[in-house]
């Protein structure tokens, strides 16, 4: 994050209004612009089908096929991104960059095996159910392939300098997307969902190339330890367990509700619970702030306090060293009580604005009455994953991966509680396993923190 840290610094150095709204907006862009970008492009082909008179059917299968794609490809990325980013800093640190860049082919290698296994079984499904084309076919495979190269290069590209690229990456990606949609579906007239899905296959081929060029770019030409990555799967187990549980258990209730509630809708293979989806996807939008106000003030404020404090301990007095801690102590808590409370205010008045906008928009009362508890239960998920942040920090991944298990284990429960209550309470259980998933994990920083001095001198 050093790249960043370091434009965000000079930015907001100059401490003017105007400087202020382009701090707050080359945050936004290099953390969550890629993000904004992805859920525009996906309103965009939702629009696309309705103005193209695509059928319910096509439109219902269309977002259903997408949806578990897409999961497919976070699912398996986080599996590897924590563990990646361990592996990335060690190389860094010991000025191995070739190795980053020979462990990004690697990483591509392992996921698209495991991707594409979990695909191709997708699309047997589809075929010998529905005799879907072999066109479409082929286009989702590669889509999801891509997709999660897609997820498990954005590690790599977060280590980079120039935070910026990535969002120009996207959207770069979005350009040919849309010229082959109109191209193959408004002149050779190929059936839209195919000409969906074979857009967004060449989009994330030139988001993928693009992304790759970046990471060699800046890490150079790579070594042949292709594969060396995956001894810290043996060395640091409890961080890929961590990364999973934390994604897996995000999207869960999800996937319970999708395959055993009374909302469930199935479309071919897939099966989904488009009430809830609607819900839960308004309240992953107005969770994105929270995110860029950590990198903010991680960025611009901890990392002073922090090199003050590591200078310290290499050269300071018991008592300098104490006082830094204590002062680097301090601005973790304050600035993570600034970003809790500014993330509530946010959703609070985003769930206040959905009631007015709501029906406004024809959308249900069970839309709206999901939405609110949602809203809260991803404020207090996003919370628990930003303290949790601070304890990959500090290199506690013991209590990162409780903190992110006691979260998926809550939840579990929760949902198959939830299921036999009834729609009404299904809202619940990320709420539930969200706050004492994060009253655990502030727990566990803090005492953390206050051992801090003898954690890193006995390391």
């Amino acid at each position: 994050m050093a790249g960043i840290g370091f434009e965000l610094r000079k930015i907001f150095s100059r401490k003017t209004l105007a400087t202020n709204i382009i701090g707050s907006i080359y945050a936004t862009m290099t953390t969550i612009g890629p993000t904004i970008i992805f859920m525009i492009l996906l309103f965009t082909l939702n629009k696309v089908m309705y103005i193209f008179n695509a059928t319910e059917i096509e439109s219902l299968f269309f977002v259903s096929s997408f949806t578990y794609e897409f999961l497919i490809a976070i699912i398996i990325a986080s599996l590897f991104n924590t563990v990646l980013s361990r592996y990335i800093s060690d190389k860094i640190f010991e000025e191995k960059e070739e190795d980053i860049c020979a462990s990004l082919f690697g990483a591509m290698t392992v996921t698209s095996i495991l991707s594409g296994i979990i695909l191709f079984i997708f699309c047997f499904l589809m075929y010998n159910k529905d005799n879907v084309s072999i066109y479409f076919l082929a286009n989702y495979y590669l889509l999801g392939v891509l997709a999660s190269n897609t997820y498990v290069l954005m590690t790599y590209v977060s280590a980079l300098k120039e935070y910026k690229e990535v969002t120009f990456s996207f959207l770069f990606g979005c350009i040919p997307a849309i010229i082959v949609f109109f191209f193959t579906h408004l002149i050779f007239n190929i059936n839209i969902l195919i000409s969906l899905y074979a857009s967004l296959t060449v989009g994330f081929t030139f988001i993928v190339i693009m992304l790759v060029f970046w990471c060699v770019k800046a890490f150079g030409m790579s070594s042949n330890k292709y594969f060396e990555f995956l001894r810290y799967f043996i060395k640091y187990p409890v961080l890929a367990i961590s990364g999973l549980s934390y994604m897996f258990g995000l999207y869960l209730s999800n996937i319970i509700y999708w395959n055993f509630s009374d909302m469930r809708l199935k479309i071919s293979i897939f099966s989904t619970a488009p009430n809830y989806d609607m819900a839960m996807f308004f309240a992953v939008v107005i969770s994105l702030p929270a995110f860029v106000l950590f990198v903010v003030k991680v960025e611009t404020i901890f990392y002073e306090r922090y090199v003050k404090y590591i200078s310290s301990l290499n050269e300071g007095t018991y008592d300098l060293i104490e006082k830094n801690r204590i002062s680097m102590n301090n601005t973790i808590k304050l600035q993570l009580f600034f970003v809790y409370d500014i993330q509530l205010v946010i959703t609070v008045l985003s769930i206040s604005a959905a009631g007015i906008a709501f029906p406004l928009f024809n959308i249900s009362n069970q839309v709206l009455s999901m939405f609110m508890i949602l809203g809260m239960g991803l404020f207090c998920t996003t919370s628990m994953y930003l303290t949790v942040l601070f304890l990959y920090y500090f290199q506690d991944y013991r209590s990162s991966c409780i903190t992110t298990v006691v979260f998926f284990i809550v939840e579990l429960i929760s949902c198959v509680i939830c299921l036999k209550l009834g729609s009404p309470y299904y809202p619940l259980p990320l709420l539930i396993a969200g706050i004492i998933s994060w009253i655990i994990g502030f727990i566990l920083l803090r005492r953390r923190l206050n051992n801090l001095n003898s954690f890193i001198m006995c390391k």
